[in-house]
C-alpha cells in the first residue's frame, strides 16, 4: 500500500514539474540575439607586427650589456654552461658555509 502511494506521489510530482516547465517555455519572451562583441586586437598579430618591425630595423641594434651577455650564453656549449653553473653554485655554497665574523 505504501509503495502504491509513493508511486502515485512520484507521478504527480513529475506531472507538476512537466506543467511548470511547459508553462515557463510558453510564456518566456523571445530574446533578441546578443550583439556580437567587437573582436579585440589579436595579440598574435600584434606580436608578429612588432617582430617584423624589429627585423626591418636590422640586427645588432640592442648593444646593451644584457643583450651581449645573452649572446655569449647562446654561443656556449652545454658542457660549458653546466661547468659555469656548477662553479657558481659551488661559490654560493662556500659563501654560505663561511662563518660570519
Amino acid at each position: 500500500m505504501k509503495r502504491a502511494l509513493a508511486w502515485i506521489a512520484g507521478l504527480a510530482g513529475i506531472a507538476a514539474l512537466g506543467r511548470l516547465l511547459a508553462r515557463r517555455s510558453a510564456t518566456a519572451p523571445a530574446r533578441a540575439p546578443a550583439a556580437e562583441p567587437e573582436p579585440a586586437a589579436d595579440p598574435a598579430e600584434e606580436l608578429r607586427r612588432r617582430l617584423a618591425e624589429q627585423r626591418t630595423d636590422g640586427p645588432g641594434i640592442d648593444s646593451s650589456p644584457q643583450a651581449e651577455a645573452a649572446a655569449d650564453v647562446a654561443e656556449e656549449t652545454l658542457d660549458e654552461r653546466r661547468a659555469r653553473i656548477h662553479a657558481k653554485a659551488q661559490e654560493a655554497i662556500a659563501s654560505m658555509r663561511e662563518p660570519e665574523a
